[in-house]
């Protein structure tokens, strides 16, 4: 079992980094995609259009966070309840566009891999499975770094992620 999570750990940590990096890459992409899915055809929450930057940013820089805290055994709660409830909501939404086939592209890695709605639910099912793995097996979980050291990783990470994103917007 420690092996297992271990590996879930490194395998989720690393896989939500490089899926948040990717759309941080291109938040206003990213944020084209979520107008997507607020539209009336599909989810009908046309409230959220005009906030769908801001939406965009929030969310690869707290995927991104996510991959940082867990790979690094940083709030072990809220991190694995945070991925949980993340990951749930992502596997209905694009099990809901998959079904229904609205949203044809649910824009999980940008546009470095396009998966068709069926194969990002499945995606969504197997990280889901990795992530139950996590939760039953959190005692496993062991911090990396002393708890200054882990603090100051977040906190470098928050900000490098929010100046990468500034620098996308601003100048690309």
């Amino acid at each position: 079992m420690k092996l297992l999570v271990h590996f879930s750990r490194i395998f989720v940590g690393v896989l939500f980094i490089i899926s948040g990096l990717i759309k941080l890459n291109d938040p206003v992409g990213f944020s084209f995609k979520l107008k997507d899915y607020f539209a009336p055809e599909v989810l009908n929450m046309e409230f959220l259009i005009p906030y769908a930057l801001l939406l965009a940013i929030f969310v690869v820089v707290y995927e991104v966070m996510l991959g940082v805290m867990l790979l690094i055994g940083y709030a072990k709660k809220f991190t694995l309840w945070s991925l949980f409830l993340m990951i749930i909501f992502f596997t209905f939404l694009t099990f809901y566009s998959a079904y229904f086939n609205k949203v044809t592209d649910c824009g999980c890695f940008g546009d470095a891999v396009k998966l068709t709605p069926w194969e990002s639910f499945t995606k969504d099912i197997v990280l889901l499975v990795f992530i139950l793995i996590l939760y039953f097996g959190r005692d496993l979980i062991k911090p990396l770094f002393t708890s200054l050291i882990r603090i100051i990783i977040v906190y470098v990470a928050f900000i490098g992620c929010l100046l990468f994103g500034y620098h996308v917007l601003n100048h690309l």
